[in-house]
């Protein structure tokens, strides 16, 4: 009898998931989340209160920190988010693309 795969707990993904935006936090902290955070809204990986707690925020550095915070509680914005950093408005060689290319590499 073959065995069935299990796939990862939601707990297991969301904690992965955690640990990769941590990871990324540096190159996050380049970026301006004003240019993909709408995104993420129009993608309803976040609503447009959580759009607002990450723009109240000071610095660069505290909006990065507040998003992050937020998309630990989410369970689907990796492809989203992705997405958002590889908008047709920015060309590819920006800090975005290179932060959307370090998110692809670490789901492997």
């Amino acid at each position: 009898m073959a065995a069935i795969p299990c796939s990862r707990s939601l707990a297991d993904m969301r904690a992965f998931q955690a640990d990769n935006l941590d990871r990324l936090r540096d190159a996050l902290n380049a970026t301006n989340p004003k240019d993909f955070v709408p995104t993420l809204v129009a993608r309803n990986v976040l609503r447009s209160g959580e759009m607002s707690a990450v723009y109240s925020k000071a610095t660069r550095e505290e909006q990065i920190g507040a998003l992050i915070d937020i998309l630990k509680t989410k369970n689907h914005w990796v492809g989203p988010m992705t997405d958002a950093l590889i908008s047709k408005n920015h060309p590819l060689e920006t800090g975005q693309a290179l932060v959307a290319k370090q998110l692809i590499e670490l789901q492997k």
